[in-house]
């Protein structure tokens, strides 16, 4: 690496942690500063130093930690502070990643910047799904293309469709789930048969990836039905017809899961340290002491040296025991909401879906920030449940979420969908309440 070099723009690949490259690796050991995507593997913060600034700087549909332009703006700040910084993104920096336009505002303020590639989503995708993007008996070529449509144009003006509906070479469309029909539909408009295999391909390389086979034809269809979630790559072309041969690495996973359920591994009592996953929790049901429950489990936390970070959802109470009693054991509480929630049809309903969207996005920097061991999401089965939150969105949060995060979260009405999503589910249900003798709610137990 060249000393005088002060931003370093590297690839953190897909998924998996191991496919970072070694100078990726090396840069970050080295950096005094690193801003990093949503879809970097928050394993890989393990390798930068405690001393340096990490800073989320992710991007999700409708909602950006920052702006590109802040980013681009911080990325000057820090190299002028004469930091060696890290612009950490997933897959490669040129594909589909804005790095061009960020050393682009680097070489217009005149600081020294290289560019480390890492591994594409698409490529990745191909080769963890045992679809090789090219291959002699099918096709010579291989086309990589933006599923982020601008739907308010003429789809003709952002992708050239006629000519991939007349080739017939490997496509591989990125962030393109949302838009799925339209990018089938234009495909069979411009020529593409309606039978050409599919292949989606969701969490590449990661324990959690999924592929879904189809076709043209009935594609969206079967994303929808099966509940597929981002991120996820399409490939489209006659190569998808090897993956039921060549899918390894699926395999391996079964293998695996077969192996762990086999009766001389569930014969075996002895406590294992799983930390190969995330460990979901809820408290739900309409009984006192589902948020109490929680805050106990932070104090056990606590009391193991391990990190805890708060967000309360619809909360809006400074004024609360748990708050004070927190702040003295350096958990930090994030409020994210606006109080007492109205009906769907009150004027101010609105204002507290947006703060709800805002707690979303707080809780997803703190879910891959990398700086905590346990995350309670307080209220956050309400908030779905009241219809402030997409269900859809908060699952492929939480299922995205890296090991061995522990997280747990609270609330009334927890949906069918966040239930099956757990791996332990208390329901806390009324026998009688105090209220009910004419006792008032006191401190210490109600606040």
């Amino acid at each position: 690496m060249n000393k005088t070099t002060q931003v370093y723009l590297v690839g953190a690949g897909p998924g998996d942690s191991g496919l970072i490259t070694v100078k990726g690796k090396r840069c970050l050991q080295r950096a005094d500063v690193v801003l990093y995507d949503r879809l970097c593997n928050p394993a890989l913060l393990g390798d930068v130093s405690p001393a340096a600034e990490q800073i989320y700087v992710g991007k999700n549909m409708g909602h950006h930690a920052l702006p590109q332009e802040q980013i681009n703006a911080l990325l000057v700040e820090k190299a002028r502070e004469d930091k060696v910084v890290v612009r950490l993104k997933g897959g490669d920096p040129f594909v589909f990643g804005r790095g061009g336009e960020e050393i682009d505002t680097l070489a217009e303020a005149g600081i020294p910047f290289e560019v480390v590639p890492g591994v594409t989503a698409g490529f990745a995708a191909g080769a963890y799904a045992g679809i090789p993007l090219t291959h002699r008996d099918f096709t010579t070529s291989v086309t990589l293309v933006t599923g982020h449509l601008n739907t308010r144009k003429d789809p003709q003006r952002d992708i050239d469709w006629p000519a991939l509906g007349r080739g017939h070479g490997t496509l591989v469309f990125y962030m393109g789930l949302t838009n799925i029909a339209t990018i089938c539909d234009e495909l069979i408009r411009h020529g593409r048969a309606e039978d050409t295999p599919v292949a989606v391909v969701s969490h590449a390389s990661t324990p959690q990836q999924r592929t879904l086979i189809a076709t043209l034809a009935d594609a969206p269809q079967q994303v929808a039905q099966q509940g597929v979630t981002s991120p996820a790559v399409i490939l489209i072309g006659d190569v998808v017809t090897l993956h039921e041969r060549l899918d390894w690495f699926q395999s391996s996973l079964t293998t695996e899961a077969t192996s762990a359920e086999s009766p001389s591994k569930a014969a075996d009592t002895t406590p294992q340290d799983d930390t190969a996953r995330t460990n979901i929790l809820i408290f739900t049901g309409n009984g006192k002491g589902k948020s109490t429950a929680a805050f106990g489990m932070a104090l056990r936390a606590v009391g193991h040296g391990q990190r805890v970070h708060i967000l309360q959802f619809m909360k809006n109470d400074p004024d609360v025991g748990e708050l004070a009693a927190l702040e003295r054991l350096g958990v930090p509480v994030e409020q994210c909401g606006l109080g007492f929630v109205p009906k769907p049809d009150h004027p101010l309903y609105a204002a507290h879906r947006e703060a709800a969207e805002q707690g979303l996005a707080r809780a997803e920097a703190a879910i891959f920030s990398g700086n905590h061991d346990l995350i309670i999401l307080d209220e956050l089965c309400g908030t779905v449940a009241r219809g402030l939150l997409d269900e859809h969105k908060v699952v492929d949060l939480l299922r995205r979420a890296p090991a061995p995060l522990t997280l747990v979260l609270t609330g009334r009405h927890a949906v069918p969908a966040l239930i099956d999503l757990a791996d332990t589910v208390s329901e806390i249900q009324p026998v009688k309440h105090a209220f009910e003798q004419g006792i008032p709610a006191r401190k210490g137990v109600e606040f």
